[in-house]
């Protein structure tokens, strides 16, 4: 297994674990660190959130965003965290948001149709358990890096 140099005039490929690339001397431990931060985050607020830690999980998913904003999966968290804490504003933006980058994104429609509901919302199917971090899978509750979600019930 190799790592790329991220500098875009290098390119060198450089043996899995080494600390500074061997063609321009770029650290590259901390820019692997930096890279799974993210799927990191992520997954600390899946568990945060399966904890009950609901502002812990926004946090973590918040962050998520922040550093990433076109991830969908952690939009998605982080309005399913945000409607469950009571901010229906922000889970609003944030599953819009969702749509805007990925039209027809289940999770995204099943939130705002929750919105649309005047009753408590209803709660998604449960998350899988965490395994090695992955492709995100979907439609079922929460779901991201390090995460494959079981089939469950459509959403009503």
């Amino acid at each position: 297994m190799s790592v790329r140099c991220p500098v875009v005039l290098c390119r060198e490929e450089n043996a899995y674990g080494t600390e500074v690339c061997a063609g321009c001397r770029t650290p590259l431990s901390g820019y692997a660190r930096l890279h799974t931060y993210p799927a990191y985050l992520f997954n600390q607020g899946l568990a945060a959130a399966r904890e009950g830690r609901l502002a812990a999980a926004r946090d973590c998913f918040a962050a998520v965003v922040h550093w990433c904003p076109g991830d969908t999966e952690a939009r998605n968290a982080l309005a399913l965290a945000g409607l469950r804490l009571g901010d229906r504003s922000e889970a609003h933006r944030q599953w819009t948001e969702v749509l805007g980058r990925r039209p027809g994104d289940p999770k995204a429609t099943w939130g705002l149709a929750q919105l649309a509901e005047p009753s408590e919302p209803a709660e998604p199917p449960e998350p899988a358990l965490l395994s090695e971090p992955s492709v995100p899978a979907e439609p079922s509750g929460i779901s991201g890096p390090g995460e494959v979600s079981e089939p469950g019930p459509v959403p009503g």
